[in-house]
């Protein structure tokens, strides 16, 4: 398994100066994972973090350019500014929809205010969205990636496994170095929103130094595909390091309540 690192910087809507090279994840030869991911095993690759504020934008855009503004399709997966305000409470809901809309103040922040079923939604449109990247290459570089494979949230179990991931201190420093990247074009330092926050910080703040992951113990719990059930600590709720079968119960979007995906080699 490979976990390619260059097509991140095309997904959250930017393109560095000089890209990374690929990274090999040493569990086998096969498929390359998609953007954004690490790879657990020959068939699942895990995200790196909770999915950003950048990525859900995205995805509300294309919705919109695709739909209309007033379409089902966009209106129904806009967040829940009014819950944003638990985390930002300087904000009226109407100031943080346009901060987030219009700058990049939420592009690194967890996403959160969502339903189980939008975040289903955002995967289905990941999905989609991989296999037109895809569609694009030239014939040798398509090999590389799986033939049929899908975005979707983890399983209760599957998150917890993520604790078996070992990687080695040469991809660590990759990680690292991609994730700088990320912080210095969006101006991570100098945003005073999540610099100043009680409560969240950006999603590449707190990496475990074994996993090459980030956010897993604190920040925001994440859903799974079991509806109701998240794992993980929060920003409300922590965990310790070694703790990957804590779960919480929701049956609404919260302030402490996030996601991230798994990508699933299916052939």
């Amino acid at each position: 398994m490979k976990a390619l690192f260059p097509l991140i910087f095309l997904f959250f809507g930017f393109k560095p100066t000089s890209e990374p090279a690929c990274i090999t994840c040493d569990q086998d030869r096969g498929y390359l994972c998609a953007s954004n991911t690490l790879a657990m095993n020959a068939r699942l690759c895990m995200d790196m973090s909770e999915v950003s504020g950048q990525m859900y934008k995205v995805f509300l855009l294309d919705l919109k350019k695709k739909h209309g503004e007033k379409s089902d399709e966009y209106t129904s997966n806009i967040p829940n500014w009014e819950i944003w305000k638990e985390l930002y409470p300087v904000k009226t809901a109407p100031e943080i929809s346009k901060l987030f809309f219009e700058t990049t103040t939420f592009a690194l922040a967890p996403m959160v205010g969502i339903s189980y079923d939008q975040a289903v939604m955002f995967a289905k449109w990941r999905t989609e969205a991989f296999k037109k990247e895809l569609a694009g290459m030239k014939e040798k570089e398509r090999e590389a990636f799986p033939k049929k494979f899908e975005f979707r949230l983890p399983t209760p179990s599957e998150w917890s496994r993520m604790r078996f991931m070992n990687q080695d201190k040469g991809l660590l420093k990759q990680v690292s170095k991609i994730t700088d990247a990320y912080k210095k074009e969006f101006k991570i330092d100098k945003n005073d929103f999540l610099n100043n926050s009680t409560t969240v910080h950006d999603v590449f703040s707190t990496m475990d130094e074994k996993l090459g992951l980030f956010g897993l113990h604190d920040n925001v719990a994440e859903m799974t595909s079991e509806r109701g059930v998240a794992m993980g600590g929060s920003w409300n709720n922590k965990s310790t390091e070694t703790d990957f079968m804590k779960t919480s119960e929701f049956t609404a979007p919260q302030a402490w309540l996030g996601f991230r995906c798994i990508f699933e080699i299916i052939e």
